[in-house]
């Protein structure tokens, strides 16, 4: 008997999309982004590492006080999930956008699908209208979108899944950086390269709300789609270093300034 085919992509408004137009099938989300920080242990049952990285981000954002457990609920949801998948060897379809992230997701499943497991592609890049200066990720897409991607899937053939599983295992060894996907090939640079705009918006524009400051340099960045958490994480790190004062807010992100 056929097993039934498990979509695998980034996004919770794409998902739900998915599931609605696809009922006999299963979907299930990926709680990850790994455009930053260590992937040695990121495919790892006890992935320490990674879990700390994500821990640092979300307890930089302590005005939201339980988004760390929502989000580790669903991280693991996530995991146990893939993990079975992988097990049972079920048909897997991914559905991806055109970064760093979808590039690292496609690499990591290519290296622990078994050679025997079906696996497919559906490519959101060039086939729907949405998008953000030329760069798309699954979480913009909704019921609209999802709608024109069904039947475009095309599959993985064994030796780009060979080439793509040795990427993975390529950029495990990687330092915990930011990284984009630049003409097809992945790039990194250090943790902290967006302090610089960071700091240099603050001089120019003076004292702002972080929620400004934040939209500012995710609006100006034109080389990848950048999250909003990865910009506020470097913020605090600014503030604890010395270099930016941040003023706590009655709701919400704090106002930001310099010494």
């Amino acid at each position: 008997m056929t097993q039934p085919t498990v979509h695998l992509l980034t996004g919770p408004s794409a998902a739900q999309a998915l599931r609605t137009l696809l009922p006999g099938d299963e979907v299930l989300e990926v709680v990850e982004d790994f455009a930053h920080g260590p992937l040695a242990d990121a495919d790892a049952i006890d992935p320490q590492a990674r879990v700390a990285w994500w821990n640092r981000i979300w307890w930089s954002m302590r005005w939201l006080p339980d988004i760390d457990e929502a989000f580790l609920k669903d991280y693991w949801h996530c995991r146990k999930q893939l993990f079975r998948v992988f097990v049972q060897r079920q048909p897997l379809c991914l559905w991806l956008g055109n970064g760093a992230h979808d590039r690292l997701l496609l690499a990591m499943v290519c290296a622990h699908a078994h050679a025997s497991q079906p696996l497919s592609l559906v490519e959101a890049s060039g086939k729907v209208a949405i998008q953000h200066n030329g760069h798309i990720a699954m979480g913009m897409c909704g019921q609209q979108e999802i709608q024109q991607l069904i039947g475009s899937s095309r599959p993985v053939e064994p030796a780009e899944r060979q080439r793509l599983a040795a990427e993975w295992e390529h950029w495990q060894q990687a330092a915990a950086g930011w990284r984009e996907l630049h003409h097809g090939q992945l790039q990194q640079q250090p943790a902290d390269c967006f302090d610089a705009a960071l700091l240099e918006a603050l001089r120019r524009d003076g004292a702002q709300a972080a929620v400004r400051l934040v939209g500012g340099i995710m609006g100006q960045h034109r080389s990848a789609l950048v999250p909003d958490s990865y910009l506020f994480w470097r913020l605090a790190m600014l503030a604890e270093a010395g270099a930016v004062v941040l003023t706590p807010q009655p709701a919400g992100p704090p106002w930001v300034a310099l010494p």
